[in-house]
């Protein structure tokens, strides 16, 4: 009786075996934080996914990272910007001032916005995102630097 009773539970017991950088071992499965793969109902399902949806049920699911997030407005080129901001480690701060400014952008817009006639309303952008993409986009250069190399020299031109 005791074999089988470790028979069975010898899948859900962590081992150490030789993958590097894992606590893992390969019986546990990946984390899965789109939420959209959880709002499909059954019969939309295919067999394969059915049967990895039932797998999910029986057996363990790795954590997930600190920087994985099933939030709608994660947004990793922001994240990059936070991170790129960000003095001493603080992190927090240089979010809430990214968040901050995000807002400010915002009651900008929308006050232009209420204060445009209404042919102007349409060309007027309130989304505070795109206009932080389309201001990374001004930034970027138009040109961009090629490497020649002549004998063991390299300059960049």
């Amino acid at each position: 009786m005791a074999a089988s009773i470790s028979g069975l539970l010898k899948p859900w017991t962590p081992r150490v075996l030789l993958v590097r950088w894992s606590r893992y071992n390969p019986y546990y499965l990946e984390p899965e934080v789109r939420k959209e793969a959880y709002s499909r109902p059954e019969s939309e399902l295919s067999a394969e996914e059915k049967e990895e949806r039932e797998l999910k049920k029986l057996r363990p699911i790795k954590a997930a990272t600190n920087s994985t997030t099933s939030s709608l407005f994660n947004d990793p080129v922001l994240s990059k910007f936070i991170n790129m901001m960000m003095k001493h480690g603080e992190k927090t701060l240089s979010r809430e001032i990214m968040m901050q400014t995000l807002e400010n952008i915002k009651r900008k817009q929308v006050e232009k916005y209420h204060k445009a006639t209404d042919g102007q309303k349409g060309g007027i952008e309130c989304n505070p995102y795109v206009i932080f993409h389309q201001a990374l986009e001004n930034c970027k250069p138009v040109v961009a630097l090629a490497s020649i190399q002549k004998g063991t020299t390299s300059s960049r031109t």
